[in-house]
């Protein structure tokens, strides 16, 4: 994982909150964002990449496309 500490993190200016838990305090990695057609061609490196914050409470996972967003 990229941030081995947990810590609050803001979109648009609002704390993010578990939607599950109501946690605010997060672990941040990163996903690529796989598709058929460059798997296929055994380009997955150009695939697009997500941020995610998964929640130190429950799990639960975050889906961040945007990276300068979070």
């Amino acid at each position: 994982m990229k941030n081995k500490e947990p810590k609050e993190y803001f979109a648009k200016e609002k704390i993010i909150e578990c939607s599950h838990c109501s946690n605010r305090l997060f672990l941040k990695s990163q996903a690529q964002l796989n598709t058929a057609g460059l798997t296929f061609m055994g380009l997955d490196w150009l695939n697009k990449t997500a941020n995610i914050l998964i929640c130190k409470e429950c799990g639960q996972i975050l889906w961040f496309l945007d990276s300068g967003k979070i």
